[in-house]
């Protein structure tokens, strides 16, 4: 081509370029609308106020229009082919440079577009119909940008920067729109908000029961369904159904049973499938003109770790389950089998402390099980046994053998339930644990696997409860020997013990074992041979310090069975002894520990003579009056007792 006609065709394309600049002074509006009738409706409408319409009978055609050639305005219907409203504005508003383009989404359905108007950026939505073109045409002209330049700069760069390529406009054309689609996918405020109603579901996760509920209304709130069931992979299967309070019976059903079969498909178990019901009424907003289904939808629930359960979905409308819809559920269930298997992990965990607390509630208080169960400390017991300080109460009932054997064996065992009943309940009362029971024993802990500042304290006010109880128990039924009633001896020891998961392989317990425990069965024994109801040790009464409150009197020093230490005793009263007694029985005792006999005698007697039933008082005139006589060798002040 010559230089005459090069510079011939530009002058002829700047004038062409000028007159079309001159003639297209109109503002230029994309009408993206796939009914005929409206769309000439809405096209002479705009005409008659001076728009250029171009029309559009899909989103992808005009997406496509709009990468070459911006317009001053552009109307678009939710319901297109190819690329919806929605999805056209997504992309255009998050994902592309053509953002300041006003945009009109209009839709003659508006069954679930408040949802999808939350979640998208259209400068404005119009409900259209034959009765408010005017007013869709005078949002058009309140948001019409006369100012806007319509354009091809940006596409020219995009053709310019694919030059050394060799990339043809239209490929530019299809790699500009695949990008726009991928950052409008990427900053989809629906998306976020989806999210973020996800990320808020996390508060409910400790309650699984208020959990679904959410998200039930969750998702009612992107698809107005008319009944839905969710069903969670366990043992019993959780199955949860809201929207049936709208139903017959044999149409909820019908639509369980389609439920179940899409459920055990999935699950797919080698077992009998139980099921456990719960329904939630009131998030299903009115009830549907039409009791027949029209429309349904099963979803897997699944993540990394694998099968959580189904989601099913029904509507009595036709086509509800839009690419929208179901893209969207699609979307958060995911995230949605995460929330559901953490929640129904820690339901199971719930129900497993729940079943734990009723079986240990019966041996130990419920600030004990609360204190145990919410520490921070790792409580690992099968592998973790301690030396610890505790407090052992033994408490024993007398006779029991002569009991038993004039008694039914059903009537024994009612009675010791009552009366384990009772004692068991004081000592949860106080902070116990009980440890077992031995027959008619009781084998009490204060200290393990909580300890309180005062456990000593603590077994000592129980035991007195304890003995001070038995006036109450039942025992009509129980038949007692001549000059026999029922009673109880309770012997109390403070020390070092082993505590921990004892046992086989096959069973273990959660006890204690060491030396204390033996020394508290020994002065369990020590109650018969003193007449005492409580017998506690030295080192009990150290532990609980200086007390008034508390009814104590030193009876003796002792050197138990298969122990070489001497250990002071102590006897406990539910009610203060007379003070001449005690004060007369301190200075015998004094006197007998010294090893000075004779001069014990004379306040022995005295106490004797105040409470002539007291057995220890005359115990130890005894022992006095025979000491007096034949000294014992090498007396330490502690007597040496051979038997139990």
């Amino acid at each position: 081509m010559s230089k005459s006609k090069k510079e011939k065709n530009s002058v002829t394309s700047t004038a062409a370029a000028t007159a079309s600049a001159e003639v297209s002074v109109k503002p230029l509006i994309y009408l993206a609308e796939p009914s005929k009738i409206l769309a000439k409706m809405i096209t002479s409408a705009l005409a008659e106020k001076g728009f250029e319409v171009e029309l559009f009978e899909d989103g992808y055609t005009l997406l496509k229009k709009v990468i070459v050639q911006s317009p001053n305005l552009i109307i678009s219907d939710n319901n297109l082919a190819k690329i919806g409203g929605i999805e056209l504005c997504k992309i255009l508003k998050t994902g592309s440079n053509r953002d300041a383009i006003p945009f009109i989404l209009i839709s003659a359905d508006d069954s679930v577009f408040d949802f999808w108007i939350s979640s998208m950026e259209a400068n404005r939505v119009v409900l259209i119909n034959n009765e408010n073109i005017d007013y869709l045409v005078k949002t058009a002209e309140e948001l019409i940008d006369y100012k806007y330049v319509t354009s091809e700069e940006f596409f020219e760069k995009d053709i310019e920067s694919s030059k050394k390529e060799a990339v043809s406009e239209k490929e530019v054309q299809e790699e500009v729109l695949a990008s726009w689609m991928v950052q409008a996918l990427q900053k989809s405020s629906f998306f976020l908000n989806m999210t973020k109603n996800i990320i808020r579901l996390y508060d409910d996760v400790k309650d699984l029961n208020t959990l679904v509920e959410q998200i039930f209304v969750l998702i009612y709130s992107a698809c107005s369904y008319d009944i839905a069931a969710l069903i969670l992979d366990n043992q019993p299967a959780k199955v949860f159904m809201t929207g049936t309070e709208f139903f017959e019976v044999p149409v909820v059903d019908e639509f369980w049973n389609i439920c179940k079969v899409e459920y055990e498909q999935q699950a797919k178990k080698n077992h009998t499938i139980t099921y456990e019901e719960k329904n939630y009424e009131n998030i299903v907003l009115s009830a549907p003109s039409d009791k027949k289904f029209e429309s349904y939808r099963a979803f897997t629930i699944k993540n990394k770790n694998g099968f959580v359960g189904t989601l099913h979905l029904a509507s009595c409308r036709k086509k509800i389950f839009n690419y929208k819809v179901q893209s969207s559920i699609e979307f958060i269930l995911p995230s949605l089998a995460d929330i559901l298997q953490e929640s129904l992990q820690r339901s199971e965990l719930a129900l497993q402390e729940s079943k734990l607390r009723t079986a240990f509630s019966k041996f130990v208080p419920e600030e004990v099980i609360n204190d145990f169960l919410n520490s921070d400390e790792e409580r690992e017991l099968n592998n973790n046994n301690e030396k610890r300080n505790v407090v052992v109460l033994m408490c024993d009932i007398r006779n029991f053998t002569s009991i038993s054997e004039i008694n039914k064996a059903e009537d024994v065992v009612n009675f010791l339930n009552t009366y384990f009943t009772h004692m068991v309940d004081i000592v949860k009362k106080y902070g116990g644990t009980v440890d077992k029971f031995i027959g008619d024993a009781i084998m009490v802990l204060f200290g393990a696997p909580i300890s309180y500042n005062d456990n000593a304290k603590r077994a000592v006010q129980a035991a007195t409860e304890m003995y001070a109880q038995l006036a109450e128990i039942p025992c009509e039924k129980l038949k007692f020997p001549e000059g026999i009633k029922l009673d109880i001896g309770i012997g109390i020891h403070y020390g070092e013990v082993i505590v921990g998961q004892i046992g086989s392989a096959d069973k273990t317990n959660y006890t204690v074992i060491g030396d204390t425990v033996n020394l508290a069965s020994r002065l369990e024994g020590l109650t018969k041979i003193y007449g005492a109801k409580i017998v506690i040790s030295g080192a009990v009464r150290e532990e609980i310090g200086e007390d008034d409150s508390l009814n104590l009197l030193l009876l003796d020093s002792v050197k138990v069975k298969g122990k070489k230490e001497a250990v002071f005793i102590y006897r406990v009263d539910e009610k203060p002894l007379p003070a001449d007694f005690v004060e007369a029985y301190e200075k015998g005792f004094k006197s007998y520990n010294e090893g000075a006999f004779s001069l014990a005698i004379p306040y022995f007697e005295t106490s004797v003579k105040l409470l002539p039933q007291d057995k220890t008082a005359k115990l130890m005139l005894e022992r006095c009056r025979e000491f007096a006589v034949n000294k014992p060798d090498n007396w330490d002040g502690a007597i040496t007792l051979t038997s139990k």
